[in-house]
């Protein structure tokens, strides 16, 4: 779920949405084979699943995102009524098995049919261990406790790595697989709700979504989840043969990279693709594009610029200038750019506040602070440029204030009477424009106490 309005600037920082540290990834085990075939088939390993980037979904429950694991007794319960986990493990299905199997070998062995004949994309994402939170020492007595390894509540990698693996599963090319598991998931559903048999998957809200609406109701972790996997296997299922020669191209390293499968050689030594031949790298690594977005304001944090996009017109929604970097720009210089590009107000003084992913498809966006010295000319607006905008505006901070905190609306009738709106509050952009607010609210309080 969203932070709550009044949570600070700080914890968010530290838990934006679509951003939680919820694994450690572990990037460098990435490579060693032995372990990743160690870790996806682990009793306690988890799986989500995705159809290209569209996550599967359970949208009756609070836990919406489904996670699976290949062990039984697994995953615990929690409060809630609508709180449900699948205790069956995805070992008892042989399709699963059989798809575990080869992939953990082509995975190895830089198989060139790794995702062809309907073979799903595995990604493993990290291990959920002490670092995030993990309460490791109880897995050890539960472990203790257990009669048999088949049913070992973490990883141990070397005594050094210890903790549960996380793996995103992409079944877009898997039809006949996602089939198996979406109604091993519903059978089991249906068992644990005392739901008639024959309750379908429709019936019980299970599907691969792509709707925001769900995307922005999970929890935090769930979130970080989603943006991880939806992130890199978009990344995945875009990419499928190599920019230089063409020829087709497979992930290794557990997804975490993509490989030219290309091993044709010229006659003095060198490969056909010039990928192959660089000196530095011979593989391609994943994309995330750089976005800086801004809370506009004065240095008496007594006005908010904000500014309506065409896109957004009809909502009447308000928000932070926001745009693309460039290359060979800093994060100040695009975002001065910006600010003049869109909305003709010169700023010179830019703070960089908090960053968050954003999984549409493969976005960082960089939060910045961007304050206006007001001497007649700076604040000017003008939206002749790049004529992105409906609309401008120098908002008083008090209206502004109202509309971050409702519950603070005595009047709500007459207080907003052209319905403007502002983003959701799961969004970097949200976050920005309270920081203003709450700001603003701080200087009145030492002013106050001066006088």
């Amino acid at each position: 779920m969203s932070h709550s309005v009044h949570t600070s600037i700080t914890d968010q920082q530290n838990d934006i949405y679509f951003g939680s540290e919820v694994v450690n990834r572990v990037s460098f085990l990435r490579e060693d084979s032995d372990f990743i075939a160690n870790s996806v088939s682990h009793p306690s390993t988890r799986f989500i699943f995705f159809d290209q980037s569209k996550p599967l979904i359970s949208k009756n429950l609070e836990n919406k995102l489904i996670i699976l694991t290949n062990g039984d007794n697994q995953l615990k319960d929690e409060e809630g009524d609508q709180f449900k986990v699948i205790k069956k493990g995805l070992s008892s299905l042989p399709e699963w098995k059989k798809a575990v199997k080869f992939w953990k070998e082509a995975n190895k062995s830089h198989d060139i049919t790794l995702r062809d004949n309907g073979n799903p994309t595995f990604l493993f994402l990290g291990i959920e261990d002490a670092s995030v939170g993990l309460d490791l020492k109880r897995l050890k007595i539960e472990d203790d406790d257990s009669s048999t390894g088949d049913d070992e509540k973490y990883l141990d990698h070397q005594g050094r790595y210890q903790g549960i693996p996380y793996y995103a599963v992409d079944l877009s090319k898997s039809k006949a697989l996602s089939e198996v598991i979406i109604k091993f998931y519903n059978d089991e559903l249906n068992k644990l709700e005392g739901n008639d048999p024959a309750t379908t998957a429709e019936d019980n809200g299970v599907f691969y979504t792509h709707s925001r609406k769900h995307y922005l109701s999970f929890t935090h972790q769930e979130a970080a989840l989603f943006s991880h996997g939806s992130m890199y296997l978009d990344w995945l299922s875009r990419n499928r043969f190599c920019a230089s020669c063409g020829t087709k191209v497979i992930p290794i390293h557990a997804g975490g990279k993509l490989y030219c499968t290309n091993v044709t050689k010229r006659e003095n030594g060198k490969y056909d693709c010039p990928v192959k031949n660089a000196s530095v790298s011979n593989v391609s690594f994943p994309r995330t594009d750089a976005v800086i977005i801004t809370a506009i304001t004065d240095e008496d944090r007594t006005k908010v610029l904000l500014s309506l996009g065409k896109r957004h017109a009809a909502t009447r929604m308000y928000a932070c200038t926001a745009g693309f970097m460039e290359p060979s720009e800093t994060v100040e210089v695009a975002t001065k750019r910006e600010i003049w590009e869109e909305t003709g107000v010169v700023c010179s003084k830019i703070n960089l506040v908090m960053t968050q992913p954003w999984p549409f498809p493969g976005n960082l966006m960089i939060g910045c602070l961007g304050v206006v010295e007001f001497n007649g000319v700076n604040e000017n607006i003008h939206l002749g440029h790049d004529k992105e905008l409906e609309d401008a505006r120098w908002f008083d901070i008090d209206f502004v204030r109202q509309l971050v905190y409702p519950d603070e609306v005595e009047d709500i009738k007459d207080f907003n009477p052209e319905n403007i709106l502002i983003p959701m509050p799961e969004s970097v952009a949200f976050s920005l424009i309270k920081l203003v607010v709450d700001q603003a609210h701080e200087h009145k309080k030492q002013k106050s106490g001066k006088l």
